[in-house]
């Protein structure tokens, strides 16, 4: 079945390619018929107001930028910090009655304390955490800071607003350019000037892009990262205030509203557009949107097609823009949201303690059957409300709690399949082939607009999913081959209902049902081979690509079944109502359920749900002010305190039962919970050979002595740094190199080069004598050529035995169709080829240790055992000796050795450690400056005089670890 799946691969791809180029062609037709593009005017006032209102954009992106790279983040409270501080501004200038410009002075401070209050007390406290939960904690900022801003400026708002005092007023044809005005025009580029002058020659702006381009090397450097983020948010914080009092008198009051979803994706537009990192680009982008929206505006005002021009906009900027390389994971950070840490496997032997997750769910799925007795019909359709935001929760537990990728536009992505339910069953009356088709249809375009996402890394999803979230309610969902004004969607009827379900508590067990068949693909997807996928991507990409992984492969796949249960969401929300309208699927619903994710719980398949029950069951208490506690400001609270969210509030409950059911059978729990670390396993393999340990019958090795591995004038340059410049060298079929060479020597950047992890400036590599260059690090790792890294990180949320059966997607790939359904096929298959390897490698006692709690030295020991799991047929090691005590390096040595002979490998080792290469390599190249400086037998390299130069001083002495060559 596998293989007939595998067969069928490419062309069902090749038909939802095609069913994608209809849905863009039939919207992008939609457009053109409804538009007449070439006869838009372009007048000189619409053009200039368009640039003064592209200046608000600008500047907020501007501010975006800044927030962005200090932490990599998007401050969803940026607005709202502006608005508060244009609130304080109104309040100091009318009622206060303090001149202008010194009240303008003191809101920019106000603001910028602010802002550098929110990193201080939010972000700096999350920093642990994943990205993703310091921008859901924002967003509960941003809620704070509106609220504050209302209470403390109820009266300067329209005409009462001051505009900026010395500036001129005038005229352009029929537009009248106020102070406010003048002030936006003239003043914003000399306030971004000199945010890019103070950046690139004063102290503190050299400062703050030091720490924002490697933290760790700026605190080497005696920079205080943290302070310098705090500074950048201040910076970021007087900038969106200065952008806020200049519009305020334009717009009224300043309000939640008036910095909601809508500005911040205009401003999140132009940022992407200068790449995120490039301010005088970000605001000029800003500038030109708001032409262009004015010029649409005035040519055809029409609501919605601003939105759809920004969606697009977004989604070519991204993928026209080069792929990003480098190392932007968080390794580590996915540690601290797991909300429940894994049942010691003793205890997991206990039937009761098996039972626990069974039982708790069919008692949870029974009491919700019974809910329709005792409730009113009206509420029983609430219920059902919930029902269907926690199946949408369940695709993000999905794409972000497994995945990594946070979205903020699940519930539009649901309105889609929503929309094909209704489509579908209103003319066939089939409701069984609506609801797969729309979590197909649901699921093509969760893909469509995650693609960018596979180019840039980071949080770009983030940004598309917001652009679609406000698109297709503004424009998509309003046209009449889609809702139109308004649509009745139909109640579920034909086989196996005996009729339609008209009763709200009727409704309420199909609803039910449909959410216990989301729950058990959700399910399905968390213990199958698919979520150590999508958990090995998510917690460290490099490493999943260099253990064969197809990335890009694996994250479509994801957007695909995330789609499709999110399809199921829409369509069961969709049909419990008596009508459907782009007002059914507003973009706040997106944003709140996202936050409803995070808040139960990424962690976890019950997350979403407990965090739908907190946000949207809470205020139906109607119990005094319990409702606060649902606010996005009660979730920052919550998130602040367990940012795992819900789940982990539950964890010591579910732990002292398990620990009660041990004592119960006579077992102490507490050595088993410990599962302490004092000391590294020894690197051999006691009395087991490593032939023994092959997982599968190895491939023709190349005959001893050809080439198996070239470089070819590799060269490499990083602005005005040349890494590597002009190498070349041949590495024969069974032999061992050596890389050798002083820090910055290039070697690394050559192993990157070598790895398919960069893309050369110039020249070649060969493997087998086949021209690789143009192969991506998952295509070589498939041929047999595996690297390793110096960090030895791995997977820091797997366990051991995870991550070891993760090696084994070489030779045992994981279906995803049948993972997807619950078919394990292979699955024990690789269970024990990989205790195997545990225990051989002495590791048995951390099997069900994640790599997050181990030590250096037994991940390197774990990272060996994976090593032997891929069936390499040339390895690439990185400093294997880095992290290993010394007395370790010799055991090291002599099992590098018996992996070589035992597995026919060739290695291509760098290493420090000049005793440790020195006794097991054939044959040493050494590399100083970029480039080659000496190559030949290991005592000829070792003495070269240009080698000894290129180290301390000159003297061997000085370039040897005490320790005798092997």
């Amino acid at each position: 079945m596998t293989a007939l799946l595998r067969r069928a691969r490419k062309p069902l791809l090749q038909i939802l390619a095609f069913v994608v180029a209809v849905v863009l062609t039939k919207i992008v037709s939609a457009i053109l018929d409804e538009y007449d593009v070439i006869q838009a005017a372009t007048p000189l006032p619409v053009i200039l107001l368009g640039a003064i209102v592209g200046m608000t954009y600008g500047l907020l992106a501007v501010g975006i930028v800044l927030v962005y790279r200090s932490n990599r983040i998007i401050n969803f409270a940026h607005g709202q910090i502006g608005a508060f501080g244009a609130a304080f501004f109104g309040v100091a200038a009318v009622q206060w009655h303090i001149p202008y410009w010194i009240a303008f002075a003191m809101a920019l401070i106000v603001s910028a304390a602010t802002a550098a209050a929110a990193e201080t007390g939010v972000v700096r406290r999350l920093r642990s955490a994943p990205r993703i939960v310091s921008i859901v904690a924002t967003l509960g900022v941003g809620q704070l800071l509106a609220v504050v801003a209302t209470l403390i400026n109820s009266t300067a708002s329209g005409p009462l607003y001051p505009q900026p005092a010395w500036l001129p007023a005038f005229d352009v044809g029929d537009l009248h350019v106020t102070q406010a005005y003048s002030g936006m025009l003239f003043l914003s580029p000399l306030v971004v000037l000199a945010i890019v002058v103070f950046l690139k020659r004063s102290r503190f702006g050299l400062a703050v892009r030091a720490s924002a381009a490697n933290p760790e090397a700026a605190r080497m450097s005696g920079i205080f990262a943290s302070r310098m983020s705090t500074l950048a948010w201040a910076i970021a914080g007087a900038l969106a205030a200065f952008t806020a009092i200049l519009t305020a008198p334009t717009q009224g009051f300043v309000g939640a509203d008036s910095f909601g979803p809508a500005l911040l994706l205009r401003a999140l537009t132009a940022a992407v557009i200068g790449r995120m990192r490039s301010m005088p680009i970000a605001l000029a982008s800003g500038v030109g949107l708001g032409v262009l929206e004015q010029l649409l505006l005035w040519n055809y005002p029409q609501s919605g097609l601003v939105e759809v021009a920004m969606f697009l906009i977004i989604l070519v900027t991204l993928l026209v823009q080069r792929r990003r390389g480098g190392r932007d994971e968080e390794k580590g950070s996915w540690a601290a949201v797991q909300g429940l840490r894994a049942v010691p496997e003793k205890l997991r032997g206990l039937w009761a303690v098996r039972a626990l997750g069974p039982t708790f769910t069919i008692t949870a799925i029974a009491a919700l059957a019974i809910v329709p007795l005792f409730v009113s019909n009206s509420l029983a359709v609430t219920l059902t409300g919930i029902i269907a935001f926690s199946i949408v929760g369940l695709s993000i537990g999905v794409l972000t709690g497994l995945g990594g990728q946070l979205t903020l536009g699940q519930f539009a992505v649901a309105a889609i399949g929503a929309v094909i339910s209704f489509q579908v069953s209103s003319t066939s009356g089939n409701f069984a082939l609506a609801l797969l088709l729309a979590g197909l249809g649901a699921g093509l375009v969760s893909v469509v607009i995650g693609l960018p996402a596979l180019r840039i890394r980071g949080l770009m999803l983030t940004v598309t999913t917001l652009g679609f979230a406000l698109a297709a309610p503004a424009w998509l969902l309003t046209q009449q081959w889609m809702l139109g004004e308004g649509q009745d969607p139909g109640k579920p009827a034909g086989w196996p209902l005996d009729g339609p379900l008209d009763t709200g508590g009727d409704y309420y067990y199909f609803a039910l049902a449909l959410f216990v068949v989301s729950l058990a693909l959700a399910w399905n997807i968390r213990r199958s081979g698919f979520r150590r996928l999508l958990v090995a991507v998510r917690d460290n990409e490099e490493n999943a690509r260099a253990f064969a992984v197809r990335t890009s492969l694996v994250k479509l796949q994801g957007y695909l079944v995330g789609g499709f249960i999110a399809g199921i969401g829409g369509a069961t929300y969709a049909h419990s109502l008596s009508s459907i309208s782009a007002g059914s699927f507003p973009t706040t619903a997106s944003i709140d359920i996202a936050v409803m994710t995070v808040l139960g719980g990424m962690s976890a398949l019950i997350g979403p749900v407990l965090g739908a029950i907190w946000v949207l069951g809470l205020p139906l208490l109607d119990i005094g002010n319990i409702g606060l506690a649902a606010t996005k400001f009660g979730v920052l609270l919550l998130i602040l305190w367990k940012p795992g969210g819900l789940i982990q509030v539950f964890a010591p409950v579910r732990d002292w039962i398990v620990k009660f059911i041990a004592r119960r059978h006579g077992i102490d729990p507490e050595p088993l919970y410990a599962g302490d670390d004092p000391a590294d396993p020894t690197v051999t393999a006691q009395g087991v050979r490593i032939s023994d340990l092959r997982v599968s019958e190895p491939g023709p090795a190349p005959a001893k002595g050809v080439t198996l591995l070239e470089a070819r004038d590799l060269r490499k340059s990083f602005g005005g740094v040349h890494a590597v410049r002009g190498v070349s060298f041949e590495v024969r079929a069974g032999e061992t190199v050596g890389l050798i060479g002083p820090n910055g020597a290039g070697k690394t950047t050559t192993f990157e080069l070598l790895g398919g992890f960069t893309k050369p400036d110039n020249g070649q590599v060969f493997f087998n004598s086949t021209d690789i260059s143009k192969v991506g690090p998952e295509g070589r790792a498939r041929r047999g050529l595996i690297r390793s890294f110096q960090d030895a990180a791995l997977f820091p949320t797997m366990t051991v035995k995870e991550t070891v059966m993760l090696s084994l997607e070489r030779v045992q790939p994981t279906g995803f169709l049948t993972s997807t359904l619950g078919v394990m096929l292979g699955e024990r298959k690789k269970e024990r080829q990989a205790r195997a390897l545990i225990a051989a490698m002495g590791l048995d006692r951390y099997r069900d240790k994640p790599i997050q709690e181990l030590s250096t030295g037994t991940r390197r020991i774990t990272e060996i055992a994976c090593l032997v799991a891929l069936r390499p047929t040339c390895l690439l090691l990185d400093e294997p000796s880095s992290g290993v005590a010394q007395r370790e390096t010799e055991a090291l040595g002599h099992l590098l050795v018996e992996l070589k002979r035992e597995l026919d490998l060739t290695l291509v080792v760098i290493e420090h450690d000049i005793p440790l290469i020195m006794g097991i390599s054939d044959r040493v190249i050494a590399m100083a400056d970029g480039g080659l400086i000496a190559e030949g037998p290991p005592d000829v390299v070792r003495t070269h005089p240009r080698v000894v130069d290129a180290y301390l001083g000159g003297s061997i002495t000085a370039i040897e670890r005490s320790g005798a060559a092997l």
